[in-house]
């Protein structure tokens, strides 16, 4: 974790996103879309574990007095205490007294609040998001086989996704399609406007 791979506070109003990987960063970018996202500043880390520290890292700065809120969004992975724990303890630093309730923006002056991926009560992460908005059901019920046959050994319920959406992104039509690329790839991407990223959509929107 950098403060110098991440962009300084304005001295007007803006709403701070803190997430844990460039990965999140993106899938938040191409959810929320070019008008919401011109008003947010993000922070993002090395995982989960990292939030804390960006968190104490941000309230420091001078800049944060224009913040009008603070959002968290981070994988539930296959911990979902752990996450709620650490989702606290990161809005902690900006004078959260309660644990968050999944996301919900609340508080006064500063409204501060948690998206847990996937759902807030399910182990998982942002790619079973992705992986319910694929743009090719074909492919998707391909890489299901795939997974299926495979029958890989993975140790959480996010690496298994992990595994499938890297699997499906490799056999689309571009092969060398990175996460972020695969919001704005077409047939063989991800829909950013799916239904599924609705309850991000809306969290990021009330930022």
């Amino acid at each position: 974790m950098s403060r110098r791979t991440n962009p300084p506070f304005p001295t007007t109003p803006f709403g701070l996103l803190l997430v844990e990987g460039g990965d999140e960063r993106g899938l938040c970018e191409a959810v929320a879309g070019p008008a919401v996202w011109q008003g947010l500043v993000c922070w993002y880390g090395s995982g989960g574990t990292d939030l804390p520290f960006l968190a104490a890292l941000a309230a420091r700065d001078p800049s944060i007095a224009y913040a009008r809120s603070v959002g968290v969004v981070l994988d539930m992975e296959d911990d979902p205490k752990e996450a709620y724990r650490i989702a606290q303890e990161t809005l902690a630093a900006f004078g959260a007294t309660t644990p968050p309730v999944h996301g919900v923006l609340a508080g006064q002056p500063r409204a501060l609040g948690a998206f847990l991926a996937p759902d807030g009560k399910s182990p998982g992460s942002i790619e079973h998001l992705c992986r319910m908005a694929v743009r090719d059901p074909k492919l998707s019920a391909c890489v299901d086989a795939l997974v299926g046959c495979a029958q890989p050994l993975h140790s959480t319920a996010a690496l298994g996704a992990k595994g499938w959406l890297n699997a499906y992104l490799a056999m689309s039509p571009d092969p060398r399609l990175r996460f972020h690329q695969a919001f704005t790839a077409g047939a063989g991407g991800i829909d950013p406007a799916h239904p599924a990223f609705d309850p991000l959509r809306n969290f990021l929107q009330r930022l």
